[in-house]
């Protein structure tokens, strides 16, 4: 009984073992199969996390919080030339340098700490050395939100940095000559005048550079330009500054500590010399000149704008006064300049308005004392009415553009009053109108006078254009055609100002000219000086020579219109005879119009 007990104790716990151990071999299973499991999964996440990293083509890591990296993509391997699994593990330490590696665990600890992503341009390295990238990290959180690591993901800018350099090179440089541009100046004036107390601004403009590239080609003065530019470099020091301003316009800003008048005489004077030496392009020698203006910081202007317009100013007093030379700004030039600003504004309202007047001249035949003609004289008054002289407002139009349809006024306004005074009977009334060399060289110049003689209704034989013979020897094949369209107008031809030009007595037989006009300023000395004399004799019988008429004008006196008359002269007018006035005045004179 007893043995059977033991017996069936001993069953049963082998039995109860046996249970135990199956269920544990099948918790080591389960365990086992879990394990595997989840190492399969983890390796299929691995295997699309690296999927995913590696469709980016840019680099892309993951770290942990210790930095370590987890995961990187195929981007990440080409550029350090390690396997991404050699990588993991690893930390920016194994792959750059120390310095690097530190800024780089800054900044994945910065992130660390904030748990806000963090963006930032700079260099890391590449295939060719460093790069520049565009870098973003991003925290990495766990289920419950704990921060656990970073990501981060790197793009190469390197090109999009280089067009930005060039972008903002080309915004501040001139792209022919390397020098800073107007932008440049615009932007830096005010940090250079702080750095500079005291400077000498030197602006210049090429006197002939036009004709060099009208004739030799683009291509050649580009290289002038350049030539130039490398010039002005050498002649200036890193203290200074040198702007093309565009064009043939070039400034200089010359770091000075002195305001010795002398001192910078010198320096206008080596500019000068530098820019006139001859220049050697493509086997030829160029000559060129410069018309200079010269000013001083802080004296003639504390502000950019005010100190670049003054000696813009005096640049172009010194063009004006004959070229190759340079001028000192001073207060009156301002003066000077503000009052031609007004001018021309008070032009351009006149020109829109229709305020400009005709006055006319009267002249007289000195064999018959009759009224034979006027010169229309063109009148311009103020806002206020005042009177603007025309030696003040003429060279104005021409500088400003506006000579031109300030001729064009002349002429319609002029040829519409001689045709009312046609209508009166006064058919055989001449009319001369000055024309300016910029009107006279317009290309459609005669067909526009076509078209205002057919519009006034009025013959070409009663109009009379004056030219000086400057104009008439500009160039005188292309002046001759257009002189042989206008006779065929049957409109005459006048030299004005004869004698006080050229003087090229050629032009008198090869041109269609009808009369010659002698300058009030041998009509001034007459009959006293004999000098004058002679020349007034001589140019009359030139005249006659050639069949040409001659009107003498600035005649003020009965001995200087007696005179005239023994010589021949057909025709005179000035102050003697009859001032110039309006319309209405000339039509007063008109009955009768006979000489006392």
């Amino acid at each position: 009984m007893v043995y059977w007990f033991v017996t069936a104790s001993v069953t049963g716990i082998a039995a109860l073992a046996g249970i135990v151990c199956r269920r544990r071999q099948v918790a080591l299973a389960r365990e086992r199969a879990n394990r595997i499991a989840a190492e399969n999964t983890l390796r299929l996440t691995h295997a699309r996390q690296r999927a995913l990293l590696d469709c980016i083509d840019n680099f892309a890591w993951i770290k942990d919080r210790e930095h370590r990296f987890l995961a990187v993509n195929q981007k990440f391997h080409e550029v350090f030339g390690v396997a991404p699994e050699a990588l993991i593990g690893k930390d920016d330490r194994d792959i750059s340098s120390p310095e690097l590696a530190a800024h780089f665990r800054a900044e994945d600890l910065a992130v660390l700490e904030s748990g806000q992503p963090r963006q930032s341009e700079e260099q890391i390295p590449g295939k060719d050395g460093l790069v520049w990238a565009e870098i973003i990290k991003v925290p990495v959180f766990s289920d419950d939100g704990e921060i656990i690591g970073t990501a981060g993901i790197a793009r190469d800018i390197s090109l999009r940095r280089h067009y930005a350099e060039q972008a903002e090179f080309f915004a501040n440089k001139d792209p022919l000559t390397g020098l800073h541009n107007r932008r440049y100046l615009e932007e830096n004036f005010e940090n250079f005048a702080a750095s500079h107390p005291t400077f000498v601004a030197v602006t210049m403009d090429l006197d002939n550079f036009k004709t060099i590239n009208d004739t030799e080609g683009h291509t050649i003065g580009d290289e002038l330009l350049r030539e130039l530019g490398l010039r002005l470099s050498a002649l200036t020091g890193p203290d200074d500054l040198v702007v093309r301003l565009g064009g043939d316009e070039f400034l200089i800003f010359k770091s000075m500590p002195t305001s010795d008048v002398t001192v910078i005489d010198m320096l206008a004077q080596e500019i000068e010399q530098t820019v006139v030496n001859p220049y050697r392009i493509a086997g030829n020698i160029y000559e060129i000149s410069t018309s200079m203006g010269v000013a001083s910081y802080p004296e003639h202007g504390k502000d950019r704008l005010t100190l670049i317009r003054h000696v813009d100013i005096a640049m172009h007093v010194a063009k004006n006064s004959g070229r190759n030379r340079y001028c000192w700004f001073h207060a009156a030039l301002a003066e000077n300049a503000a009052h031609r600003r007004r001018i021309e504004r008070r032009l351009r309202e006149a020109l829109e308005t229709n305020a400009f007047e005709l006055h006319y001249q009267p002249v007289f035949d000195t064999r018959t004392s009759e009224l034979i003609g006027a010169e229309a004289l063109v009148r311009l008054r103020d806002a206020e009415g005042a009177p603007i002289p025309p030696s003040a407002f003429i060279p104005v139009a021409e500088a400003a553009g506006l000579i031109e349809p300030l001729g064009d006024w002349v002429l319609r306004t002029g040829l519409a009053q001689l045709a009312q005074w046609r209508s009166a009977g006064h058919t055989e009334l001449h009319l001369a109108i000055n024309i300016s060399g910029i009107q006279f060289a317009s290309p459609g110049f005669a067909t526009k006078l076509e078209h205002a003689l057919a519009e006034a209704r009025i013959p070409g034989r009663v109009l009379e254009l004056e030219l000086t013979e400057g104009v008439l020897m500009a160039d005188v094949e292309s002046n001759f055609a257009m002189l042989s369209q206008i006779r065929e107008l049957g409109v005459q031809l006048v030299v004005d100002d004869f004698g006080t030009g050229y003087s090229c007595l050629a032009y008198l037989k090869r041109l269609p000219i009808h009369r010659l006009k002698i300058d009030r300023s041998f009509v001034d000395g007459l009959p006293g000086d004999a000098g004058d004399i002679a020349l007034t004799h001589t140019i009359l019988q030139l005249a006659h020579t050639f069949q040409l008429e001659v009107t003498a004008e600035g005649v003020e006196t009965d001995q200087q219109l007696t005179l005239l008359t023994e010589l021949g002269c057909e025709a005179v007018q000035g102050y003697l005879l009859g001032r110039p006035c309006d319309a209405r005045g000339f039509e007063r004179l008109l009955e009768p119009a006979l000489i006392d």
